[in-house]
């Protein structure tokens, strides 16, 4: 059963705030909004006027670039947090968010927050905190895959999902499609780069389902 309390206190970006000020986060948040795949939480342009949390699912974030072509950012998954932006400014989204499988999404209101944050300086550090690491979440990804190549870097994202499940037989938690672009790839080298991981044993593979062999 979802606890709402639970939801806010478990998103990183509120890590460290006592039950009361958790309490008070809570009462102001919308929680569970169901959101099927492929349902565009903002588009770039829109007005950024919410913080998100999601509760379950996956959600990609992303931009087009001159072609048209999608340039994923980053992934945003269970307690992750995004448009924190939305707490502070009023500005427009510069990319785009869309479901990538059916999630739960909660929301808090820049109005609701800020009212909130008049009465609660301690929640300005823990917002500058989750700044700070999300920023660091970046350049370890940038530079973890950024000098490989297209084989190690498919490698090295299986091994670090592989890890964060902690199974060595899971199912990709992306589509192809979004993992290619995840790993600044065409679709068509993943593929060749996939059956060449299956030809040196180093996976084997049915459909989506990946078993790291050794």
């Amino acid at each position: 059963m979802h606890s709402a309390f639970e939801c806010v206190r478990s998103a990183p970006i509120f890590i460290g705030l006592d039950e009361a000020t958790i309490t008070k986060l809570t009462t102001i948040s919308t929680h569970q909004e169901r959101l099927p795949a492929g349902t565009t939480l903002y588009e770039a342009g829109s007005d950024v006027d919410r913080l998100l949390v999601v509760d379950q699912g996956r959600i990609k974030v992303y931009r087009l670039d001159e072609a048209g072509q999608e340039q994923i950012l980053y992934f945003l998954s269970g307690h992750s947090v995004d448009s924190e932006a939305a707490l502070f400014t009023d500005s427009i989204h510069h990319n785009f968010a869309e479901t990538v499988e059916d999630s739960l999404v909660c929301s808090i209101r820049k109005t609701d927050f800020q009212r909130l944050l008049a009465n609660t300086p301690s929640l300005a550090i823990s917002m500058m905190n989750a700044f700070g690491n999300r920023l660091t979440d970046l350049e370890n990804h940038n530079a973890r895959y950024g000098t490989l190549t297209a084989h190690d870097r498919l490698l090295q994202y299986l091994e670090d999902t592989a890890g964060q499940i902690g199974s060595q037989y899971f199912k990709l938690p992306l589509s192809k499609r979004d993992l290619a672009n995840w790993l600044s790839i065409t679709p068509e080298t993943l593929s060749r780069q996939l059956a060449k991981l299956v030809q040196e044993n180093h996976i084997k593979m049915t459909g989506r389902m990946i078993q790291l062999v050794g």
